[in-house]
């Protein structure tokens, strides 16, 4: 469900920044960060993205931690 991107910040009062991305739009405070996602999506929608997620195995480990000698 679509919800219209506010133009004020709900936390602050300041001017609220519209964007997008991969994941859809939202709408970010200039004055204090806050993020306002203007697309909800259902429990079960959540659910199933975790579910691919999971199955889904890293194409390179991070070698965080790792000495290279």
């Amino acid at each position: 469900m679509p919800v219209q991107t506010r133009m004020q910040c709900p936390r602050c009062a300041g001017s609220m920044l519209a964007e997008s991305d991969n994941h859809g739009n939202f709408g970010t405070c200039i004055s204090c960060g806050y993020v306002y996602e203007s697309h909800v999506i259902s429990v079960l929608e959540l659910e199933e993205e975790q579910a691919v997620e999971a199955g889904r195995q890293r194409r390179r480990q991070p070698s965080h931690g790792k000495l290279r000698l």
